[in-house]
């Protein structure tokens, strides 16, 4: 049994030739117009069997051609965008009525809430954004959430007011005490004023 490597009779490698795309680009045209008119002809004539005989040995691909290959890229390419969209129509089915009620915000038929999901799914957006019933509760945390720090904010103020009350108070009271003192003072030096006057 030969190995995939080994060449029969000694004969040199394949060699691909190398193209640029404009002529990749006529070449596919021309095989394309080649095989429009080999399709009217295969619709007329019976196809012959293939003059190569087959090994069975599953290796189809190498009697293709690189543009053979594209097309059945860009079939293979066509088929999944196909099933991502059968895929994303299927979600969109599968959701609940009610989550999408909430989510859009109004009550309406339900293949319609299914095709803006679906479109949702396809654009793939941001999948749950947040629901209008949680967006009033979410408003008045907010709300709580404010009133509580400026609550504290106006308790820490009513802190610093209350002590420099009452270091105005201690200051208004050692004011009093010694103007008591002056006034004691005044009326001691008065009354010595007076006797030494008599």
């Amino acid at each position: 049994m030969r190995s995939r490597s080994t060449n029969p009779e000694g004969s040199a490698p394949k060699q691909f030739p190398r193209h640029s795309k404009d002529q990749n680009f006529q070449n596919m045209k021309h095989k394309q117009q080649d095989k429009d008119s080999t399709i009217e002809l295969d619709e007329i004539l019976p196809c012959p069997k293939s003059e190569k005989p087959h090994n069975g040995n599953g290796h189809q691909a190498d009697d293709l051609s690189r543009d053979d290959l594209l097309f059945l890229l860009s079939i293979l390419e066509g088929e999944l965008q196909a099933r991502d969209e059968v895929i994303g129509i299927l979600k969109a089915e599968k959701m609940d009525l009610a989550l999408l009620e909430a989510q859009y915000g109004f009550v309406t038929p339900k293949k319609v809430l299914e095709a803006l999901q679906r479109d949702a799914f396809q654009a793939k957006s941001i999948p749950w954004q947040e629901d209008i019933y949680e967006k009033p509760m979410n408003e008045l945390d907010k709300v709580v959430e404010k009133h509580k720090e400026s609550h504290r904010r106006i308790l820490e103020q009513l802190l610093m007011v209350e002590k420099s009350h009452r270091q105005t108070i201690l200051q208004l009271e050692e004011e009093k005490r010694k103007h008591k003192e002056y006034m004691v003072k005044s009326d001691e030096f008065i009354s010595l004023l007076e006797q030494e006057c008599e």
